[in-house]
């Protein structure tokens, strides 16, 4: 009975957070809203879902910020540029045809933070996680896209044309930029 409370008083004393570790968790939060926003300026315009930096910063937002804070992160971009903030794609806002998007920004962060905490990304490890990071998004963001347009169902080729096709090339680049990044990263740390 004694090890138990003593186990049960560890595992409390562990939970317990300070003041700074709120502060660096807050502060690590906004600062992954704020890369996101900003990197959602860097757009070229394109209809109905403009092609934009957005996804890099959501798959390295996970990676750095972990899966709880990299989904903080990400909804509250998502509520802010729902509730009229001009934060999304070259300073839009509210719930238009890349809602559905967003919502896959969020499930996109949270994975790849929760497979970079399991084992390092790097070489190919990381590109297969960044990979479906960036992959994720497309599942609700054309079923969205298909919804608030009309165009068809999410697989039709009106809307694999708007909402995947003009952005495989970006994607590409991405992935490189996000997996050439944790696997120096990781290099470095192992060399630390």
């Amino acid at each position: 009975m004694i090890r138990n409370s003593s186990h049960a008083a560890a595992r409390a004393a562990s939970a317990r957070w300070t003041a700074a570790d709120i502060a660096r968790n807050v502060a690590a939060i906004v600062l992954g809203t704020a890369a996101l926003a900003l990197a959602a300026q860097i757009a070229i315009p394109f209809k109905p879902v403009p092609v934009t930096m957005q996804t890099l910063a959501v798959v390295l937002v996970g990676w750095r910020l972990g899966a709880g804070r990299g989904l903080a992160s990400l909804a509250i971009y998502g509520a802010l540029g729902s509730a009229g903030m001009p934060i999304f794609a070259a300073g839009s806002s509210g719930a238009g045809a890349s809602a559905g998007f967003i919502v896959g920004f969020v499930l996109a962060a949270a994975f790849v933070g929760w497979m970079s905490a399991r084992k390092p990304l790097e070489g190919w490890r990381a590109i297969a996680v960044f990979g479906a990071g960036l992959a994720i998004p497309y599942v609700p963001g054309l079923i969205w896209l298909s919804a608030a347009t009309g165009m068809g169902a999410p697989w039709s080729a009106a809307v694999l044309g708007a909402g995947v096709i003009p952005f495989i090339p970006g994607d590409m680049l991405k992935l490189a930029i996000a997996s050439s990044v944790a696997t120096g990263w990781a290099k470095v740390q192992r060399t630390s």
